[in-house]
């Protein structure tokens, strides 16, 4: 059975383990490898899990008591920041990463969410297109000197105007 809640300290060795994994599967051949390694050795060491699980909407999917994916959001006064959601390789297209969306949604209805997604992840895009996001700007970054660019998709608010 699937149950998604609010993430907890304790959940921060599975979040990273998720991450590792999904990182991997989605960003080969469209990253360099020593670019995935550095970027998951920063953002998704325990210290740093544990630092956005106590400051961010963070929650995690369930099924049978094992952690198969997450999603970290950032509240914005305009919007808020979908910082990730990732499901493990092997429990995808199994409903985790519909149901983080559907509770965030539902935790902040009223404004438009907002997440960039690395060009050539057609894996992402796909999830995000079929769940009502409209893709937007493009942003040109740097991503540990690997230059990236992200499309940036909307999902409007229930007070936001259309597209």
């Amino acid at each position: 059975m699937l149950i998604v809640r609010e993430a907890i300290i304790e959940d921060a060795e599975f979040v990273r383990r998720v991450a590792h994994s999904a990182w991997r599967d989605t960003y080969a051949g469209l990253l360099q490898p020593e670019t995935i390694e550095t970027f998951l050795d920063n953002a998704y060491s325990t210290e740093r899990l544990i630092r956005r699980i106590e400051r961010h909407v963070f929650l995690v999917a369930e099924v049978d008591g094992v952690t198969v994916a997450f999603a970290d959001a950032v509240l914005e006064p305009d919007r808020v920041r979908l910082v990730s959601i990732y499901a493990h390789p092997e429990h995808r297209r199994e409903g985790a990463g519909t149901a983080l969306l559907a509770e965030l949604r539902a935790r902040v209805p009223l404004v438009p969410i907002a997440a960039d997604v690395l060009s050539g992840n057609l894996k992402g895009e796909r999830f995000y297109e079929a769940r009502g996001f409209k893709p937007r700007e493009t942003l040109d970054t740097d991503l540990f000197g690997e230059a990236v660019t992200e499309r940036r998709w909307w999902l409007a608010g229930r007070d936001s105007p259309p597209g």
